[in-house]
C-alpha cells in the first residue's frame, strides 16, 4: 500500500490512463473477485478483508472523480466514499489528504458490502454504456445482480433492483441471439416494475425511476399478437371501436365456452375473455344484460383452475364490472362491491408482472369513483400514485395505455379543481391532447379523449372566466359529437355539451344546431330498439333535460313551432318508441299487406318480453329493414319520421295545449290552439318560475301530502303541512296555471248551461308531481276560494304524440264495452283497504259484461289474462311508487306484483278505460321525469286511451264516493266521457264535508283525450 499522500495509484496518472475502459473493466473484475471480503462484517474481524484490492479500488475511482464531468461522478464518488470507508475503518492513516482530515472529524460508517459493489457496478455500467462497451455492461450487470441478491428485504432493495433492470436493459440494445435480447428486455423491466411498485408514493427515486422505465419502454418493439386471436381482435377494436368485430368476437367466445370438446383450463380462459368483451361492449352499447352476463363469466371463472395471477387479474376485471353497475344503479352497494373485488390482496411477486398495471389501473378506477361518491382525497392521491405507476409501467404500444392515460388525465382534472392547482390542469391537458390526436382520429380513446378534454376546458374557462378555453372545448366536443363512430354515448355528450357551452358563449345558432344532432340523430340511437327497457332508462338518466334546454334556445330564437318538435324528440322517447309499435297503420295495410304483415310480426317481437340483447339486436335490424322497404312505398317515405309541426298541431284540435317547459335556461308556457281554423303556438314567458324553486316545491308539497295521509300526524303538524300544500296551490295559481289560463281566455266562470272548456296539460320535469288543476287562482277558505278545476276541465298528457295516438284509436263500438273489476288487500304489510266491497260495487253502473277478481283470484297473471280480455278496468289495490326508479313501481296483487315492465310489454288492441285506484298510480318518478314513467302511462302504453290514476296517497273510503259517481256518468245513454265524469264527480266530492279540502279531491287526474 503506498505512502498516502506521495503515491496514490492512479491520481496522478494523465486522464487517458485513468478513463481508458480496459483500467475501469480490470478494477471492477478485481473488485468482484473479492466480494466475498470487502468489509470486516463479512470475514469476521480485519484480517480477512482484502485491504489491498479495496484500496486500489477507492484510489481508482478517487481519480474519474478528478477527470469524470461533474453531472457524471456521482456514482464514482460513492464508490470512492464507500470504499475508503474501509481503509478508514481498518487503517485510517492510509487514507488520503483531503479525505484523511474530513474523515476524522466525520469518520463514515462502513456500509455493506453489496453498496460497494452496487456502487461500482453502476459507475461500471454508466461508463460503458456511453463506450457502446458491451463487456463493460456485461460485467457491471453481474456487480448490480449479486448487490441485488445481498440487498434483499433492506431498503436499498427497490434502488439496487431498478438498476439492475436498467443494466439488463441496456444488454438488450446490444446485437445478438434475438431471443436473449428479448429475454433481458423483458427482465430488466419486470425488475424496474418490481422496483416502482415497492416504493411508497412520494419518494424521491420514484418520478424518475418511472421516467426511466417509460423510456426503456418505448424502445422495444410491440410484442407480438397472433391475428384472428382474441387479443389481436380485441387490439383491433380498441383502435377502430367497430362493434361488429366485438360482436363476432363475443359470438366465437360464447360458442367455446359452451361447446363439450373444449376443456379445462382453455374453457376457463375463453370465459374470462368472453367476460371481459361483454363488459366492454356494455360500456359501449349499454345493455345491462351484458353487464350481468360480464360478472356471471368472470365469477364462473374463478372457480375454475386459475394460477394466482391470473385469478388475481380476473377478480380485478370482475371490480370493473361492479364498478360500472355502479355507475348504472347509483347503489352505493355496488361501488362497496367494486372495491373489494379491485383491494383483494395478491402475492407480492406480483407487482411485477405484466399485468399488474391493469390491474392497478382497475384499481384507480374504483378509487376516483369513491372520490366522487365520498370526497376523500386521500383515495384520489392513491388512484394517480397507481395510474401514474400504471402508465410508466406499460408498453406504448399497448393497446389499453391510453385507456390508462385518459384515467390519469381524469384524476389530475378532478384533483386540480379541488384544490385550485393550476399544474395538475395544465398536465392532464397535455395528456389529453395526447391521446386525442389529430381531428380525424376516430378511434374510441381518441373520442374519449375529447370529451374529457372538453371537460377540463369547459371548467376551467367558467372557473377562470377563460373565454378561450370555452371555445377551445366547443372545438373539441363538435369534432368528436359529429365523428362517423359507433360511440355513440360519448358523442351524444359531447353534442349536449357542445350546445350548452354554445349558449354560455351567446351563440344561440350553433347551440340550435349541436341540439339538433343530439336529439335528432343521436338520441334514437343512445335508446336504440335492440336495447331493453331498463337499459334504456339508464341511457336516458344520463342526458337529463336535453330536450327542454333545447327547447328554450328555440324559444329564445322565436321558433315556438321548433321547440314544440325537440321537446318530442327529447321527452317521452321510450313512450313514443313503444306506441309507433302499437299504431294501426291503415294507409300501409292498403298499400301492401303483405309488408304490413312483416312490420306487425317485427312489432311483437321487439315488445315481446325475456328476450335475450342478440335475439333484440336481430329483431331491431329486422324493424330497420322493414321500415326502410315501407318508405319506398309511394306516399309512405314519412312513415316513422320525427314528428313535424303539421303532426303536432293536430294537438289542438279539441281544445288548447299548454305545454310547460322547465329548463335551466329558463321556463314558459307553449300554448297550442285554434285560431280561424288553424292552430298556433304561442309563448307565454314564465319569469318568476325556475327549475331549482320548481324542485323546492314540489319536495315540499310531497312531504306535506305524504305527512298529511299518514295516521298519527299531530294537529299542530297537520296545520303546517296543510299550510304548506295551500302555499304551493297558490304559487302554481300565481306563476303557473293562473296566466295560462288567463292568456287563453280561460280565466273567467263558465256559463251555467255550457260544460267549461278542456284543457290539457303536458308539464315536464317533477312540474308533472304537482296538480295544476287544483292550482288555487283566488279567494281562500273551503268556500271562496277559485281553483283552476271551476275554470276548465283539465287532462294531462306525456307528449303531444301520445294525445295524437289516443285519438287515432277509436273507441269501442257501443255495447261492446266489458269492465274486469280487481279489489286486493295486500295484507299486514300495508294499511288495510277497507272499502274494497263498496269499490267494487261502485262499478256496477257501467252498463255491459263485467267480471270481478278478488284477493285470491287478483293474481298478476289472472289480472294481465282479464285486461287483454275487457275493454275497461278498474284496480283497487295498494300501489307502490319508486322515485329513483319508476319502472319498478308496482300495483300489489295476490301473490305478486304487476310491474310496470310488464305492462308495458302487453298490446291490448281493444282497450279503452282503466280507473286505478291505487296510490300514485298516476305520480312519475323525480328520475326520468320526462319521461312521465307511471303505473297510469303504463296503461297508456300497453292501449288504455283514457285512464284515471292518483298523485299522491288518500283516505280508502274516498274511493267508493268518487268511483260512483264517475260510473253513474259513465254508465249514463249521453256520458259526458272519461274527462268530464271525472271532473264532475270531484266537484260533487268537493262539497263533501270530509273530502272538500284539496288534500283529497285534487290527488285524482284523468290522462288521455
Amino acid at each position: 500500500m503506498a505512502a498516502p499522500d506521495e503515491a496514490v495509484p492512479f491520481v496522478f496518472e494523465p486522464s487517458e490512463n485513468v478513463l481508458a475502459r480496459g483500467t475501469h473493466y480490470k478494477i471492477a473484475e478485481l473488485l468482484y473477485d473479492v466480494r466475498e471480503k470487502l468489509t470486516p462484517h463479512q470475514t469476521g474481524g480485519p484480517d480477512g478483508v482484502d485491504i489491498d484490492v479495496v484500496y486500489l479500488a477507492a484510489c481508482y475511482h478517487l481519480a474519474r472523480c478528478q477527470y469524470v464531468p461533474e453531472e457524471q461522478r456521482a456514482w464514482d464518488h460513492h464508490a470512492c466514499t464507500f470504499l475508503f470507508g474501509v481503509v478508514h475503518a481498518l487503517r485510517p492513516d492510509a487514507v488520503p489528504q483531503p479525505l484523511r482530515g474530513a474523515f476524522a472529524e466525520d469518520p463514515p460508517q462502513v456500509v455493506p458490502p453489496y453498496e460497494i459493489v452496487h456502487a461500482v457496478g453502476i459507475a461500471l455500467l454508466l461508463a460503458s454504456t456511453s463506450a457502446k462497451d458491451e463487456a463493460g455492461v456485461g460485467l457491471a450487470t453481474v456487480l448490480i445482480m449479486w448487490a441485488r441478491e445481498r440487498a434483499r428485504g433492506t431498503e436499498s432493495e427497490p434502488q439496487i433492483t431498478f438498476n439492475l433492470g436498467t443494466a439488463l436493459a441496456t444488454m438488450s440494445d446490444f446485437d445478438g441471439d434475438e431471443g436473449d435480447t428479448k429475454r433481458r428486455r423483458a427482465a430488466g423491466v419486470h425488475c424496474m416494475r418490481e422496483a416502482v411498485a415497492a416504493l411508497p408514493a412520494g419518494h424521491p427515486a420514484r418520478q424518475e425511476m418511472m421516467t426511466v422505465l417509460m423510456r426503456t419502454q418505448a424502445k422495444a418493439p410491440p410484442v407480438p399478437v397472433a391475428e384472428g386471436s382474441s387479443a389481436a381482435e380485441l387490439n383491433h377494436y380498441m383502435r377502430d371501436g367497430d362493434l361488429d368485430r366485438l360482436d363476432t368476437m363475443i359470438g366465437r367466445l360464447r360458442s367455446a365456452v359452451d361447446a363439450p370438446p373444449t376443456g379445462e383450463p382453455e374453457r376457463t380462459h375463453r370465459r374470462i375473455e368472453l367476460g371481459q368483451a361483454l363488459r366492454m361492449r356494455f360500456e359501449m352499447e349499454g345493455e345491462l344484460a351484458d353487464l350481468d352476463g360480464s360478472i356471471a363469466e368472470l365469477t364462473k371463472a374463478l372457480a375454475g383452475p386459475l394460477d394466482d395471477e391470473v385469478r388475481a387479474t380476473v377478480v380485478s376485471f370482475l371490480g370493473l364490472a361492479h364498478l360500472d353497475r355502479y355507475a348504472s344503479s347509483g347503489d352505493l352497494a355496488d361501488l362497496e362491491a367494486a372495491t373489494a373485488a379491485v383491494r383483494h390482496p395478491h402475492p407480492a411477486e406480483q407487482a411485477a408482472s405484466t399485468t399488474h398495471a391493469q390491474r392497478l389501473t382497475n384499481l384507480a378506477a374504483v378509487l376516483t369513483a369513491r372520490f366522487d361518491a365520498y370526497g376523500d382525497t386521500a383515495e384520489l392521491d392513491e388512484a394517480l400514485n397507481h395510474l401514474e405507476y400504471a402508465v410508466a409501467a406499460t408498453p406504448p404500444a399497448q393497446h389499453d395505455r391510453p385507456v390508462m392515460l385518459i384515467k390519469l388525465a381524469v384524476a389530475l382534472s378532478k384533483r386540480g379543481t379541488h384544490t385550485a392547482q393550476d399544474a395538475d390542469l395544465d398536465a392532464a391537458e397535455a395528456i389529453l391532447r395526447q391521446v386525442a390526436g389529430k381531428p380525424s382520429d376516430s378511434g374510441p380513446n381518441q373520442q374519449l379523449a375529447r370529451l374529457e378534454l372538453g371537460h377540463l376546458l369547459t371548467t376551467r374557462g367558467r372557473n377562470r372566466r377563460a373565454v378561450n378555453d370555452l371555445v377551445e372545448a366547443v372545438k373539441q366536443y363538435r369534432t368528436t359529437a359529429l365523428a362517423p363512430t359507433q360511440d355513440v354515448r360519448t358523442r351524444l355528450h359531447c353534442a349536449a355539451l357542445w350546445a350548452m357551452t354554445c349558449v354560455t358563449l351567446g351563440d344561440p345558432g350553433q347551440a340550435r344546431t349541436a341540439f339538433g344532432v343530439a336529439l335528432t340523430d343521436l338520441l334514437p340511437k343512445l335508446t336504440g330498439r335492440a336495447l331493453g327497457r331498463e337499459s334504456q332508462e339508464v341511457r336516458l338518466r344520463e342526458v337529463d333535460s336535453l330536450a327542454n334546454a333545447a327547447a328554450a334556445v328555440e324559444i329564445t330564437a322565436g321558433r315556438p313551432r321548433q321547440a314544440l318538435i325537440r321537446l318530442e324528440q327529447g321527452r317521452g322517447v321510450l313512450l313514443a318508441q313503444a306506441l309507433q309499435l302499437r299504431r294501426r297503420h291503415n294507409e300501409l295495410i292498403a298499400a301492401s299487406p303483405e309488408l304490413a304483415g312483416r312490420y306487425e310480426q317485427v312489432c311483437a317481437k321487439l315488445v315481446a318480453r325475456h328476450r335475450s340483447p342478440e335475439q333484440r339486436k336481430a329483431s331491431a335490424a329486422e324493424f330497420d329493414r322493414v321500415v326502410q322497404e315501407i318508405r319506398a312505398l309511394p306516399g309512405l317515405g314519412h312513415f316513422h319520421r320525427p314528428p313535424d309541426w303539421a303532426q303536432l298541431s293536430e294537438a289542438a284540435v279539441d281544445g288548447p295545449v299548454a305545454v310547460i317547459n322547465v329548463s335551466p335556461l329558463g321556463c314558459d308556457a307553449l300554448l297550442i290552439r285554434r285560431r280561424s281554423g288553424r292552430s298556433a303556438v304561442e309563448v307565454l314567458p314564465l319569469r318568476g318560475v325556475t327549475r331549482e324553486e320548481i324542485g323546492h316545491r314540489v319536495s315540499a308539497f310531497q312531504t306535506a301530502v305524504a305527512k298529511l295521509a299518514t295516521p298519527g300526524t299531530t294537529g299542530g303538524e297537520r296545520y303546517v303541512h296543510d299550510r304548506e300544500l295551500k302555499r304551493t296551490l297558490r304559487w302554481l295559481g300565481e306563476e303557473i296555471v293562473g296566466p295560462v289560463l288567463e292568456r287563453l281566455g280561460l280565466d273567467r266562470p263558465g256559463r251555467p248551461d255550457e260544460p267549461l272548456p278542456r284543457l290539457w296539460w303536458c308539464p315536464t320535469g317533477v312540474l308533472s308531481l304537482l296538480p295544476l288543476h287544483a292550482a288555487r287562482l283566488e279567494g281562500d277558505g273551503r268556500s271562496g276560494a277559485v281553483y283552476a278545476h271551476d275554470r276548465v276541465v283539465s287532462s294531462y298528457v306525456p307528449t303531444l304524440l301520445s294525445l295524437l295516438h289516443a285519438r287515432d284509436r277509436p273507441a269501442p263500438e257501443a255495447g261492446r264495452t266489458s269492465l274486469v273489476a280487481v279489489a286486493v288487500d295486500a295484507g299486514d304489510t300495508y294499511p288495510r283497504l277497507a272499502a274494497l266491497d263498496e269499490e267494487l260495487s261502485a262499478t256496477g253502473d257501467l252498463p255491459g259484461h263485467r267480471s270481478e277478481l278478488r284477493d285470491a283470484d287478483a293474481t298478476p297473471e289472472a289480472v294481465l289474462a282479464a285486461l287483454r280480455t275487457h275493454t275497461h278496468a278498474h284496480l283497487a289495490c295498494h300501489g307502490v311508487r319508486d322515485p329513483a326508479d319508476p319502472s319498478h313501481s308496482r300495483l300489489l296483487l295476490y301473490g305478486g306484483d304487476l310491474r310496470l315492465r310488464e305492462l308495458a310489454a302487453e298490446r291490448l288492441q281493444d282497450a279503452e278505460f282503466a280507473y286505478l285506484s291505487a296510490c300514485h298510480s298516476a305520480a312519475p318518478g323525480e328520475e326520468l321525469a320526462d319521461e312521465v314513467v307511471s303505473v297510469a302511462s303504463a296503461f297508456q302504453l300497453c292501449g288504455y286511451r283514457q285512464v284515471i290514476g292518483s298523485l299522491w296517497t288518500v283516505e280508502d273510503e274516498m274511493g267508493p264516493l268518487l268511483a260512483r259517481e264517475v260510473y253513474r256518468l259513465l254508465g249514463a245513454p249521453d256520458t259526458p266521457g272519461a274527462a268530464y265524469a271525472l271532473h264532475r264527480a270531484v266537484r260533487v266530492l268537493r262539497e263533501h264535508p270530509r273530502y272538500g279540502e284539496p288534500l283529497f279531491w285534487a290527488s285524482v287526474i284523468h290522462s288521455g283525450p
